[in-house]
């Protein structure tokens, strides 16, 4: 049954565009039926884990962690450091990441270089 449930959802998503005008709407305790109603469609992708939660993912910067049906916890993507001159801007983001306590999640992070000559982005994986 949750397997279906997740491909369904994940089927949902693939069909639409990416809303995230409801994320700011989650809380936890929220049902799974209730999590997709607010944000308009399913996750973009998702990560199962050992002890049967699963991070949903929208897009990049949103992410939710789901167990037994319910939304236990959410996470955004955190702007770390940024630098802004006349000729070059920096910025360097940490990309959400949910995981269960006790599971180590590999964080990635993206860096922007934007200059007068074009726009340098690259992810760094540890």
């Amino acid at each position: 049954m949750r397997s279906f449930f997740l491909t369904a959802t994940l089927a949902v998503a693939a069909s639409g565009c990416s809303t995230t005008g409801g994320f700011q709407k989650l809380y936890p305790g929220m049902t799974a039926r209730e999590v997709v109603d607010a944000m308009g469609e399913g996750p973009t992708r998702a990560q199962e884990f050992p002890d049967k939660s699963t991070a949903w993912y929208y897009g990049e910067d949103r992410c939710v962690l789901m167990r037994d049906d319910k939304l236990v916890s959410k996470a955004t993507s955190k702007e770390r450091i940024a630098v802004d001159t006349p000729v070059v801007s920096i910025r360097d983001t940490a990309k959400a990441q949910c995981a269960p306590e006790g599971y180590a999640v590999e964080g990635h992070s993206e860096h922007q270089v934007d200059t007068p000559f074009g726009t340098i982005k690259r992810n760094v994986d540890p």
